[in-house]
């Protein structure tokens, strides 16, 4: 069984650093561990779904989705809202961060996927998401003036757009969203997101 709790993702940032951030808080630098699949054929048969992220607890339970191990993370750090209202809120937003990154178009032919992402950038669900996103922002952060697990799950999408990673979508298409250009220069600063990324760097 494992003594803290362990965090299996490959070794990228993408869906897990949301959790990973939470974990961070939760737990600090030595009371869980984040660990990378050495041979991912023999290790995928190992998990609940067949996919990862995946936590395995110090009771040696399994648990798989990415949006629970969030939310499980948030809590055990406080950053999941006690309150139902607010906590509806960045649910709202973790499954519109997940919409705006899985619902964009996909295709072998280069420049036919140039075509569809600049397409979706500029009128697809991207904006309506982006839109939904920027109505709920209090400022600086999504619910006020402290980050939550929904702040970091919008990070998602915005961290792809400027590390270019979000294919042909640039930070021009954030021009039209100011709350959400603020809320990721203020996730950035801050004091929990800088030291996670001084000490994980993903």
């Amino acid at each position: 069984m494992a003594a803290k709790p362990v965090l299996h993702y490959f070794n990228i940032g993408g869906r897990a650093t949301p959790i990973r951030i939470a974990l961070f808080k939760a737990f600090g630098k030595d009371g869980w561990e984040d660990v990378q699949p050495d041979n991912w054929a023999e290790f995928k048969p190992t998990t609940p779904l067949g996919s990862v992220p995946m936590l395995t607890l110090p009771d040696g339970s399994k648990h798989a989705q990415t949006d629970a191990l969030l939310r499980w993370a948030g809590k055990k750090s406080g950053l999941y809202p006690e309150d139902a209202d607010a906590a509806l809120v960045v649910d709202e937003i973790i499954a519109t961060s997940n919409e705006v990154t899985g619902k964009a178009p996909q295709s072998a032919d280069a420049a036919e996927k140039k075509r569809l992402r600049e397409e979706y950038a500029a009128s697809g669900f991207f904006v309506t998401g982006m839109k939904f996103a920027e109505s709920k922002i209090v400022g600086p952060f999504l619910c006020g003036e402290s980050l939550n697990i929904g702040d970091l799950a919008l990070m998602i999408p915005l961290k792809m757009i400027e590390d270019g990673l979000f294919d042909y979508v640039t930070m021009d298409a954030l021009e039209p969203f100011p709350k959400i250009k603020k809320l990721y220069e203020s996730l950035k600063a801050d004091p929990l997101v800088v030291s996670y990324m001084a000490e994980y760097g993903r």
